[in-house]
């Protein structure tokens, strides 16, 4: 009988060390890839956690700002220095504090009201922003404070000042300024390091491998004069 031959054959060796090392930089471009699509993710989901940080607090300080001075259904306690304070403090100790004074219940940390009137002491103690000493909003570095002076009696400011400055009339204050500095809580999410803007300045980079954005609002508050 004879042999028939069907023409198949197996790989060379080489043939299937170029098919792994092409498969290898196959695998190599996805799993980069991946990882590139991943970290962007990452970044993006820290970016939008963030914005609803510095929303979150903004919102919380803004709503007691907007009480300042209220009593008897009515904001007639008095010049606003009766009712909103603000103290200068360094940005390593988290910035500037506020306190804001009105009539109700229970403070923010719900404790009984003293003669009617509450205190509420806004500050930043290690990353976090407290009311009273109790932690309500993480992720937050610093705070400054401006009060908005109205110079020409038509009820808007005309320039913001800090808290203390030489010249400031507080019986003249129809707002204020809020800035907070919002810092990632993802360790590592910034693959080098980025400067950032705050307080109208542009900041150095810190290397740390966090994100940061600042965010402000401007509140009007009633001030009798």
């Amino acid at each position: 009988m004879m042999n028939q031959h069907t023409g198949a054959r197996g790989f060379t060796i080489i043939e299937i060390m170029v098919a792994m090392a092409m498969t290898s930089v196959l695998l190599l471009g996805t799993a980069t890839l991946f990882a590139s699509s991943h970290r962007g993710g990452q970044v993006q989901t820290t970016v939008s956690d963030l914005s609803a940080t510095g929303r979150f607090a903004l919102d919380v300080l803004s709503r007691d700002l907007r009480m300042a001075g209220y009593r008897d259904s009515n904001w007639s306690v008095g010049a606003l220095s009766d009712v909103v304070e603000a103290d200068e403090r360094d940005a390593a100790d988290g910035g500037d504090t506020v306190t804001v004074r009105y009539e109700a219940a229970r403070d923010c940390n719900f404790d009984p009201a003293v003669g009617g009137m509450i205190t509420n002491q806004y500050g930043v103690i290690d990353g976090i922003l407290n009311c009273n000493g109790q932690p309500l909003v993480n992720g937050i570095e610093q705070m400054q404070v401006y009060f908005g002076e109205d110079l020409n009696d038509d009820g808007s400011p005309n320039r913001f000042l800090p808290a203390g400055t030489a010249g400031l009339t507080m019986g003249r204050v129809v707002a204020i300024r809020l800035h907070v500095l919002v810092r990632s809580n993802t360790v590592e999410i910034a693959t080098i390091p980025q400067p950032f803007y705050f307080d109208n300045q542009l900041r150095d980079a810190i290397d740390d491998g966090q994100i940061r954005r600042e965010y402000s609002v401007t509140v009007a508050v009633r001030n009798p004069i």
